[in-house]
């Protein structure tokens, strides 16, 4: 996720520096094989701004991750609920949402502050097993 603010400096869950992403096809930001879900999810966050000129509020690495990231707060107060956000490129509305929308930076500023969001694209048979 990219900094915010408000963010607390003692996360329990270290965000990775991100790594030059792999290579993608044009009708999805995930690329076509990747070692594990963090490296999936990296090339999401990296692709995702380039496409739809705006900011992101997405986890990256795994799931998993992402869930102890959510839980992992000591006060019930500061955790927050992981936002699963499934990504199909080639919905028609696909544009209009994410840079109408999903790139808003109100809307990543809310996203940042209440929830984890994991994103995950669909847009390939291989990423819906």
């Amino acid at each position: 996720m990219e900094n915010n603010p408000d963010d607390k400096d003692d996360d329990p869950i270290p965000q990775t520096p991100c790594s030059p992403p792999a290579p993608t096809t044009p009708f999805t930001p995930f690329p076509k094989e990747y070692p594990n879900e963090a490296a999936g999810t990296e090339a999401f966050f990296r692709m995702f701004p380039r496409r739809y000129d705006g900011d992101t509020a997405f986890f990256v690495g795994s799931l998993q991750d992402a869930c102890k990231a959510a839980f992992s707060w000591k006060a019930v107060e500061d955790r927050r609920p992981v936002l699963v956000y499934l990504h199909h490129s080639k919905n028609d509305l696909d544009n209009i949402f994410c840079k109408g929308i999903l790139s808003l930076g109100i809307i990543t500023d809310y996203l940042i502050k209440n929830y984890i969001v994991w994103p995950w694209d669909v847009t390939l048979e291989s990423n819906r097993a």
